[in-house]
């Protein structure tokens, strides 16, 4: 657009030049003439008296008459011809200059009407979301803007070794048909990736033409004129324009598709980019639901992050508020040790983002890194840190890029955030499985170890007493409570390794659970569960501990001979049911004994996930304790 500006600027300062000129060269003549004026008239009438005093003395008086109107004719036709001849040159000048005006004036308008094909143009390239659609307005284009008789535009396959036709615009049907035809016998790509004149007649042996010449003639096409597609660098297609003329067309319409494959670069770059960090965010979102450790998610995210925009170098920085110190939870080419001036640069454009609550881009930087941007990790509640990305390119960011940087940021803020609040989880879900073992192992193991060594103590009396008949009783029941302690000890393994396999798949870990519980308690056991739910392992992991420790409750104290697990799904909730053929409880179950049995710990936790407990139980009538959980907040 500027070169054509400047060209427009040009022809308009050169006509006026000219009319300025011609103006002022006739009106310095007729100033000029109007001294000359009184000189002649001066010397005419000198030369009136001369003639008449000193000339017509030697005439007799009867030519007197004859004489002067001769002399006077001459000299009037004389200074009619000249004032007449200076007259003519003068129209003629102006009418030349005029004519010259509105030539240039055409011209201009012409031009003018070019640069407003030339706007519209670059706004609707502008405004395109895709490549396609790009390609299909540059062949448009240059058929619209330069005058060409058609385009066309071919590109160079994935193999990079053949062309393939991708648009065409204004070639007839039999030309568009044997064009087809020649491109999918199969042209070599390697000339048009070669070429370097970009300009050829019709007649040439360029791959383009050979075998079209016929055809070329026939749709009064005589060269075509080729602008090169390129991406980052590389060539890879060219926009052909055809033209009637075999010379090519006019130097300012070569100007003109120089100017057309500028904004189409610039505009494919655009749409690349486009693409790319679109591309990056779809990627980001799948990475941060494939893996919630930290450290793993922020390299993770932060190569896809660097890989979209194309950076060189890039870091995640995480503020701690209660140390208020920066870490780098991971980096790329930022150098070997925090002291090398690009991790300072980094933490430096961290620590600006996070104080400004804003992406902070700088496109000019003087070091090796030419442009670099950071923009802050924030959630709703807090801003905890930054993503830094660098390029050695000058302008790789810039302000129209804020917006999706800032999405690109919080998309990344709200996967971290995730990741910290999982660790937590994790942390939490830890010391749950401590308590949970030191209370197993106080109220099972421990009382059992404490049982034996009293009645080790007793087993040493009798012997000593020669009581060998109790003492066999007595090791009896020892090895009794052994097996029940094995028991126990088996149940906690089990415990530990159904709670870390995938506890989002209920029915498969509480299958695996209820098989080993009915091998090692000799309870025949049966499970009823669809075979396809899966919820969220927070809710999975509650519901598999409450199951536990309802068996266990079976197993220690109901001295049932049967037990069922119920799951089930609604549309509206889920349920997991427990139900024996034991003993039951009586109807009041003291506090102590109620806490001894893990009802208390079984009801927290289905009220942990929005659920509701209840137990139904009698003495004589076996137990049915009963979870519901609302699927909405359960269920993946």
């Amino acid at each position: 657009m500027s070169a054509l500006n400047t060209a427009v600027q040009q022809i308009t300062s050169t006509v006026a030049r000219s009319h300025a000129l011609a103006t002022r060269w006739t009106s310095a003549r007729v100033l000029r003439w109007r001294w000359f004026a009184i000189v002649i008239i001066i010397a005419l009438v000198a030369l009136h008296q001369f003639f008449l005093h000193d000339i017509l003395i030697f005439f007799a008086p009867t030519w007197h008459t004859l004489i002067e109107w001769l002399v006077y004719s001459i000299i009037g036709i004389a200074a009619a011809w000249l004032a007449l001849t200076s007259l003519a040159r003068s129209l003629a000048r102006r009418e030349r200059a005029e004519s010259e005006l509105r030539d240039a004036f055409r011209e201009l308008e012409a031009n003018h009407d070019k640069l407003l094909k030339l706007h519209d143009f670059g706004r609707r390239v502008s405004d395109a979301n895709h490549e396609e659609t790009v390609l299909e307005l540059a062949a448009q284009g240059a058929v619209q803007i330069t005058g060409a008789r058609a385009s066309s535009i071919v590109t160079f396959d994935d193999a990079g070794d053949r062309l393939k036709l991708d648009v065409a615009w204004g070639l007839s049907d039999r030309y568009l048909h044997a064009l087809r035809a020649r491109v999918d016998a199969g042209i070599p790509a390697a000339r048009c990736r070669e070429c370097a004149t970009l300009k050829t007649k019709a007649s040439s042996d360029c791959p383009l033409f050979v075998g079209l010449h016929d055809a070329a003639r026939a749709d009064g096409i005589g060269s075509l004129v080729c602008l090169p597609l390129t991406r980052e660098q590389d060539r890879v297609g060219i926009i052909s324009a055809y033209f009637p003329s075999v010379d090519g067309p006019p130097e300012d319409h070569i100007r003109l598709l120089n100017i057309l494959g500028g904004t189409i670069a610039t505009a494919l770059d655009s749409v690349r980019r486009r693409a790319r960090q679109v591309g990056t965010l779809h990627a980001l979102d799948r990475a941060t639901q494939s893996t919630h450790a930290l450290d793993t998610l922020a390299s993770q995210v932060l190569d896809i992050a660097a890989a979209g925009w194309d950076a060189q170098s890039g870091g995640i920085f995480l503020y701690d508020d209660a140390t208020q110190m920066w870490m780098c939870r991971a980096r790329f080419n930022l150098g070997d040790d925090f002291t090398d001036a690009r991790f300072q640069l980094g933490l430096q454009f961290a620590r600006q983002a996070r104080d400004a609550g804003a992406p902070i881009i700088e496109t000019n930087l003087t070091r090796d890194l030419q442009s670099a941007v950071a923009a802050p990790l924030a959630t709703d509640d807090q801003t905890f840190g930054a993503i830094f990305l660098a390029a050695t390119r000058p302008r790789s960011f810039d302000e129209n890029h804020t917006e999706l940087l800032a999405t690109m940021a919080h998309q990344i803020a709200l996967a971290i955030r995730n990741a910290q609040l999982y660790a937590q989880v994790g942390q939490i879900a830890m010391l749950e499985e401590r308590y949970r073992l030191s209370r197993e192992i106080h109220d099972g193991l421990a009382q059992t170890l404490g049982y034996l060594n009293l009645q080790a103590e007793r087993v040493e009396g009798l012997i000593a007493a020669k009581r060998y008949d109790a003492t066999a009783r007595e090791l009896a029941e020892m090895r009794q409570s052994i097996r029940a302690a094995y028991v126990d000890v088996r149940e906690a393994i089990d415990g530990l390794r159904i709670s870390v396999a995938d506890p989002g798949n209920l029915s498969a870990r509480l299958a695996e659970y209820v098989d080993a519980f009915a091998k090692q308690s000799g309870i025949t056991a049966r499970l009823i569960a669809p075979d396809d739910l899966t919820i969220d392992p927070e809710t999975g992991m509650q519901l598999l501990r409450i199951a536990q420790e309802a068996l266990t409750n079976v197993r220690k104290h109901s001295g049932a001979r049967n037990v069922q697990v119920l799951l089930d799904a609604s549309a509206t909730e889920i349920e997991l049911a427990i139900t024996d053929d034991g003993r039951g409880f009586p109807d009041a179950i003291p506090g102590r004994a109620y806490h001894s049995h893990g009802l208390a710990t079984m009801r927290e936790r289905a009220q942990s996930i929005g659920g509701t407990f209840s137990v139904a139980t009698g003495a004589g009538q076996g137990t049915r304790i009963a979870i519901a959980i609302p699927r909405r907040k359960s269920v993946v």
